[in-house]
């Protein structure tokens, strides 16, 4: 059976970054799909039968933002792995991107082995989820009180009602999900979401935590992911 190689989408209006990067992914293994501008960018991706495994974006392109295109893709509920190239490096920034759906941020410059090595990471982990834990469960589905998890068909509901979530803020999700009433630290999370080759700061945790929330209340929920102060994190349902 022939091996079939990832593609990722690449799209930025600097041709020597997508010249490079181009370049670098394709000595990587990858199959890579290109535009310079994102008026192209999302027509090639709505248009396409089959999704790429993950779409670098630049956050200023000409025509539509990279930032606008993962917004669209979010909202259509399309949860491929995002990650947003640009020179802006605030962390408001950073809080914007993370917020509108991206998986991840990169700044320019950037290293290319950073580049490289989170595609790896990003892919790796929308593909099979890594048990950073040694006692994890090895069932696909998960319940927890109104909570339904299926590992196999990366889905979630509550109370019946479909979640759409990013890969990140399902794999947040399924971490909770597998350790229930278990207050976990921020090191824990970004070890089973991030992986151990995450570049970024713990603040991440927090950011994917609060978009988490959001979705989870948005269907009348209550807060089930709370604080525990000093430590991280737990997940308590009332109904559990």
């Amino acid at each position: 059976m022939p091996v079939t190689t990832p593609t990722v989408f690449l799209a930025d209006d600097e041709a020597n970054i997508v010249t490079l990067l181009e370049m670098e992914l394709q000595a990587e293994g990858f199959t890579v799909v290109t535009a310079t501008d994102g008026i192209s960018a999302l027509k090639k991706l709505r248009d396409t039968a089959t999704l790429p495994d993950l779409a670098l974006l630049d956050w200023n392109m000409g025509g539509i933002s990279g930032l606008e295109i993962c917004r669209r893709l979010r909202e259509t509920g399309v949860s491929l792995p995002v990650i947003i190239l640009t020179a802006r490096d605030e962390i408001d920034d950073r809080i914007a991107a993370l917020e509108t759906g991206a998986d991840d941020f990169i700044s320019k410059p950037f290293n290319v082995r950073e580049v490289l090595a989170r595609v790896k990471a990003l892919i790796r982990r929308s593909t099979l989820t890594k048990g950073a834990f040694s006692n994890e469960l090895s069932s696909d589905l998960i319940e927890v009180g109104s909570l339904v998890l299926n590992r196999a068909e990366r889905t979630c509901t509550i109370n019946g009602t479909a979640l759409i979530l990013t890969v990140r803020e399902f794999d947040l999700l399924d971490c909770f999900m597998r350790h229930p009433r278990q207050a976990l630290s921020r090191g824990q999370l970004i070890q089973h979401v991030w992986g151990d080759d995450y570049f970024g700061d713990e603040n991440v945790v927090d950011v994917f935590v609060r978009y988490l929330r959001k979705k989870l209340e948005e269907t009348g929920s209550e807060r089930v992911i709370q604080t525990v102060r000093g430590v991280g994190f737990v997940l308590r349902m009332n109904d559990q």
